[in-house]
C-alpha cells in the first residue's frame, strides 16, 4: 500500500507519520486492490485538520475533519472514512449486476453541515457526440463523462484521467476539457482548461453532425466542495460546473429543490 504523507506549510514529524500510517492502515482490509493514499495535515488558526484521499477498487474517498490537535483529527479523519468506505461496500453488494460501466450515487456532509447526494458517473469511455445524444436523452442541461481516445500510449494512465463536461450556457451548449499534455503533475490551473462552443450542424437523433469550436476563454472555475455549496445556494443556480480544486476533477453541482446532487468521477 502506497500512502503519501504531505504537510501543508508545516513540518511533519517522524512520530506523527507512524501514527498516521498505523492508523490509515486499518483501511487495507476493506480494499482488493489499493492504488495511493494521500494524507495532508495542516493547521488553520486553531483548528489542526486532516485531509485523506484514497484511489482504490474503482473508486476515490474523500474526507477531511479538524480537531484541537493533529493526532486526534487523524482519529477522527479514519472513523469518518471508514464509516464511508463500509456504506459504499455494502450499497455495492446489496446491488445485483452492478458493473463498473454503471453510475451509483451516496450521501455526504460537507465540512459546513450541509447535505448533498454524491453521483458517480459511468466509467465507459465515450466520446464527444455519443456524451451530447446521451444528456439529450437523459433531457438534461450538464453530462459529465469520460471522453474515449483513438491513440493509447502505453506509458500513460488513462484510468482516471480525461474527463469532460457537456453543459448549456443560455441557449447554447459548451464543453470543457483539460488536454492530456496539461496533466502532467503539478497544480491544474484555470489556464489549462479549454472550452468549446457546441455548433449542432445537423440534428439527429442517431448521427447528428456538430462542429467544436475553442473559445478565448473559459467560464468554468475551481472551487472545493463547500465553495461550490456556496455559490449555488447565494446564487441560486440549477446547477455549476467546476474543477475540484480538492480533487484535481471536473465536477458538477446541481440543486433539486432544496435537496443537491454532486457529480463526480467514477474512479
Amino acid at each position: 500500500m502506497k500512502v503519501k504523507i504531505t504537510g501543508r506549510k508545516i513540518e511533519v514529524s517522524d512520530k506523527l507519520k507512524e501514527y498516521a500510517e498505523k492508523r490509515i492502515s486499518k483501511l487495507e482490509k476493506y480494499f482488493q486492490q489499493l492504488i495511493d493514499i494521500h494524507l495532508i495535515l495542516y493547521v488553520e488558526k486553531i483548528d489542526h485538520t486532516a485531509e485523506l484521499i484514497i484511489n482504490g477498487d474503482a473508486v476515490q474517498f474523500h474526507a477531511r475533519e479538524k480537531a484541537a490537535d493533529l493526532y486526534s483529527a487523524i482519529d477522527l479523519l479514519i472513523d469518518k472514512i471508514e464509516s464511508q468506505v463500509t456504506r459504499y461496500k455494502d450499497k455495492i453488494q446489496s446491488r445485483k449486476g452492478f458493473g463498473v460501466e454503471n453510475s451509483f450515487s451516496y450521501d455526504i456532509k460537507s465540512d459546513q453541515g450541509k447535505e448533498a447526494q454524491l453521483n458517480q458517473v459511468s466509467n465507459k469511455p465515450v466520446d464527444n457526440v455519443e456524451a451530447f445524444l446521451q444528456m439529450k436523452v437523459d433531457k438534461k442541461d450538464f453530462i459529465l463523462f469520460k471522453k474515449g481516445v483513438s491513440l493509447v500510449d502505453s506509458n500513460v494512465d488513462y484510468a482516471n484521467k480525461n474527463y469532460a463536461i457537456i453543459y448549456k450556457a443560455e441557449d447554447a451548449y459548451r464543453l470543457i476539457e483539460i488536454p492530456f499534455g496539461k496533466k502532467d503533475g503539478g497544480v491544474i490551473g484555470c489556464e489549462s482548461f479549454v472550452e468549446y462552443d457546441l455548433n449542432v450542424v445537423s440534428d439527429s437523433t442517431s448521427n447528428p453532425e456538430i462542429e467544436f469550436k475553442p473559445r478565448e476563454t473559459c467560464d468554468v472555475k475551481r472551487f472545493t466542495l463547500d465553495e461550490a455549496l456556496d455559490v449555488i445556494e447565494k446564487n441560486g443556480d440549477r446547477f455549476i460546473p467546476f474543477f475540484n480544486s480538492e480533487t484535481g476533477y471536473f465536477n458538477v453541482i446541481s440543486r433539486k429543490g432544496k435537496e443537491y446532487e454532486v457529480y463526480v468521477p467514477a474512479f
